[in-house]
């Protein structure tokens, strides 16, 4: 049945250019049409996790079958990565029928519910006149932005630019969330992947949303269209249709969380004071790696045009400058000017510690062994060595006189 599909989806679009009923251009729509948002379910995969939506025009009268969606972009752009990296890579509309749609979805096990909408026939044809200008080859090209400008914003503004809508009170009335919070139903299976995003992500996605916002994610926009009604009181949804069930089993979390592992990082690096050889060689990779992140979190900021990577404080202690610093641990005396970076590490680290409840930047909870460590090391490495050795022997002496 999978290897059916995927040949349909291969040869449906083939089928379709000498379909003599192919829409080229806007025309009139019959009594007949209909349109609906189509929404996804996330799927398994980081750029499926958050799911998707669509627009779906339907007209057997005058042989229309179009899904408008605004998700795709072509790999064969050039620089393609680093215009990722950037913000500046174009995403597109690409107009298929729903049989080339769906099978994509069936094969990765992720539901697709259909939302029929309740339009009159003006609103409708200025919806279609409005697409059809949209995948004109000058317009059908967009600088996408996760928060503000994605596949579902884009439907939403079409419709909201066409129809006079009332999107209704805040479905979520007794919760206050950023757009970092909204993230978390749909990454907090995915441990690493949610630490990740909280090192790339600044304090703009700390903003709180609003209802408006909220429709930045396909989930969010299929309660919105739910709730919206007419200026006259009617419902902008007629009828909710299941097209794909949901097929997805997902797994266990993996074991190894963020937080468990850096608290177990932070516990090692502290036994590594007790070895000078070992201290001198831990603290200059741990050093080296942060450095190196700080790097990606420098370009997000300042050299991308993400608005949600700008303004991120994890900036503070995952300094790039690490990358040159560390090359003065050596085993032996740091030079003058590596003493007083490292003081400053130290007191960079501690002052987040202390002021972890009041930082305007929500912080993963296992940003905080790091940072923790980053002060024991940068104090050890400007003479606070002896305090931490002598404590911890006093601890192990201690340990090995009670047994």
């Amino acid at each position: 049945m999978t290897k059916f599909i995927l040949l349909f989806t291969i040869l449906y679009p083939l089928i379709n250019l000498v379909n003599p009923y192919r829409v080229q251009a806007s025309q009139q729509l019959s009594s007949e049409v209909r349109m609906s948002l189509l929404t996804a379910g996330p799927g398994e995969e980081l750029y499926s996790v958050f799911g998707h939506s669509a627009l779906w025009v339907y007209d057997p009268v005058r042989g229309i079958d179009e899904v408008y969606n605004w998700g795709t972009f072509d790999f064969d752009t050039p620089n393609f990565y680093l215009k990722f990296l950037q913000g500046r890579l174009m995403y597109k509309l690409s107009v298929v029928p729903l049989m080339s749609f769906l099978p994509a979805y069936h094969y990765e096990g992720r539901w697709v519910t259909e939302q029929v909408l309740n339009l009159p026939a003006d609103d409708k044809q200025r919806i279609y006149d409005a697409l059809q200008m949209n995948r004109l080859p000058q317009n059908v090209h967009y600088l996408y932005d996760f928060f503000y400008v994605n596949c579902a914003t884009r439907i939403r503004d079409v419709i909201d630019d066409n129809v006079a809508v009332d999107w209704g009170p805040d479905p979520h009335p007794h919760e206050e969330r950023s757009f970092r919070d909204m993230l978390q139903p749909y990454v907090g299976h995915m441990p690493w992947i949610d630490f990740g995003i909280d090192i790339l992500l600044g304090i703009p996605s700390d903003k709180r949303a609003t209802p408006w916002h909220y429709m930045f994610l396909p989930d969010e926009m299929l309660i919105a269209f739910q709730h919206a009604r007419h200026t006259d009181g009617q419902l902008l949804v007629t009828k909710t249709n299941e097209l794909l069930p949901e097929e997805i089993v997902r797994g266990r979390p993996f074991p190894f969380t963020p937080l468990w592992v850096f608290w177990f990082v932070f516990i090692a690096g502290c036994l590594s004071l007790l070895r000078k050889r070992i201290f001198y060689a831990f603290s200059g990779i741990y050093f080296f790696l942060l450095g190196l992140l700080g790097l990606l979190v420098f370009f997000l900021w300042f050299l991308s045009d993400h608005v949600a990577t700008a303004m991120n404080l994890n900036l503070l202690w995952t300094l790039p400058t690490h990358l040159y610093f560390v090359f003065r641990i050596r085993g032996g005396r740091l030079p003058g000017l590596a003493v007083i970076y490292f003081r400053l590490v130290f007191f960079i680290s501690a002052g987040l510690l202390v002021l972890w409840p009041v930082i305007p930047q929500d912080f993963h909870p296992a940003f905080f062994p790091v940072i923790a460590l980053s002060a024991v090391f940068s104090a050890a490495l400007t003479d606070g060595r002896k305090v931490f050795t002598s404590a911890l022997t006093y601890a192990r002496n201690m340990s090995a006189t009670a047994r």
